[in-house]
């Protein structure tokens, strides 16, 4: 009995180890400012689905440009669209967007980064739908 209790308990260690392991090391306010000036974004918007590209200038403004896959006007693929926007970090150490897509609601939000030790970045949570990938 005794045994399998340890048994148990290093299972729920190894276990407790690999979702640690999942969750990715969020980037500072510092690591951000440094980082993400420069860089290129790719993300697929998670409630419509939309593929959105854009490059974080140093003075805080973006063009983005989406496939606007998730709306009515684009059923057949046949419609893109452009919108200016700014981004920022925050004092709480957050990635900023503020983004004003024509005809449709403003975008505004504010993320933590984190980072994975594969290299792969994500919004707030690791998980497949929160991936934002950064290029520089």
């Amino acid at each position: 009995m005794r045994s399998r209790l340890i048994g148990l308990a290093g299972l729920a260690i190894f276990s407790a180890n690999v979702v640690a392991q999942d969750v990715g090391t969020r980037m500072s306010r510092e690591e951000l400012l440094a980082f993400l000036p420069g860089t290129k974004v790719s993300h697929i918007s998670p409630t419509s689905g939309s593929l959105r590209r854009w490059a974080n200038e140093p003075d805080g403004r973006f063009v983005a440009s989406t496939d606007a896959k998730g709306y009515m006007g684009n059923l057949l693929g046949t419609q893109s669209g452009s919108a200016r926007g700014t981004w920022s970090v925050n004092d709480q150490g957050k990635y900023c967007i503020e983004l004003d897509w024509r005809g449709v609601n403003p975008e505004k939000w504010c993320s933590s980064i984190l980072k994975t030790a594969d290299g792969n970045y994500y919004l707030g949570v690791v998980a497949q739908k929160s991936r934002i990938e950064f290029i520089k």
